[in-house]
Order: structure tokens, then sequence, then C-alpha cells
């Protein structure tokens, strides 16, 4: 809502389900976000991959280590993260490929969030930021880290054969 005060044509879909829906559409009516947010509820692996592709950032609000698979999907689909540091899986992020909001006071969060979504909004910096991820995410795909799995073995094994 912080965000639309400044640029009204942001969007925001919500793809899942889940115990939280009935506490976010409240939420939604309360704040008028009714023509800003969609909740698209569970779509198909199709749908999902199309959502990424034709998205221009993603966000994983949450504020417990969750949506781990979504966070390294942006980085295969190019698309830039707006993630909170919850300490797990954001150590592998960086704000040079995305945007780690610390984790502080409620009224702070919302805050950062809302000037993460602002500085997406530059065609230029969300181009750059996906690039970057998609150089980066590489890294994380399962042949790449079979590789590197592989190689610890070989090498322990190396070490206590001689």
């Amino acid at each position: 809502a912080k965000a639309t005060q400044t640029k009204p044509n942001i969007k925001l879909e919500i793809i899942g389900k889940g115990s939280d829906k009935t506490r976010l559409e409240t939420l939604i009516e309360k704040l008028e976000m009714q023509s800003y947010i969609t909740l698209s509820g569970q779509v198909s692996m199709e749908k999902y991959y199309q959502k990424l592709a034709d998205c221009d950032v993603v966000v994983n609000p949450c504020l417990k280590e969750g949506a781990v698979t979504i966070a390294f999907d942006s980085m295969s689909f190019g698309k830039p993260l707006i993630c909170i540091d919850t300490g797990g899986y954001t150590r592998y992020f960086t704000n040079e490929y995305a945007v780690v909001i610390p984790k502080t006071s409620r009224e702070e969060l919302i805050a950062n969030l809302a000037k993460g979504i602002l500085q997406m909004t530059g065609t230029e910096i969300r181009k750059d930021k996906g690039q970057k991820a998609k150089e980066i995410g590489v890294q994380f795909d399962w042949s790449h880290k079979g590789k590197a799995i592989s190689e610890l073995i070989n090498s322990r094994y190396k070490q206590h054969s001689n």
C-alpha cells in the first residue's frame, strides 16, 4: 500500500494457497488494495513458470525460512528477488542481484519493503539485477550442486586413502 502511494501502477499477484488467505483478503480490503493485489490461489506448475517468466520482480516477504523454491526459481528466470533476511537461504542473496531487507521492527520492515519495491520499478536496475541473478543462479542448479558434492566426496576419499 505504501509503494502504490508513490507509484500507483504497481500490481502484486500472490500465488499459492494456505491458512493466511482470509487474513490477506481482510487486509487487502482494509487497505483498499483490491485493484492492486490479486490472490490467484494454487496454480499448475505450467502457470507458475509462465507467471515467473512474465513478472518483473519476485517478492518473498516471509519472516522465517519459507518459499525457498521461489527464491531460487527467480534466479533461473532472471528476476530480481525482494526478500527479508531470514539468515537461512537468504545468505545466498546479495543486494547486487536482489533486495535483501534486514529483519527489524514491523514499521521499518514495511517501509523498507516499500522502498525495495519502488527501487525495482526502475527498468534498468531491474534488468541489471535480473541479469546478475541469472548469472549467479547457475551455481545453484542441481547439476552444479551434484558436481560440488561429487568433488567433496572424492577429496575426502583421497584424504582417507592416503
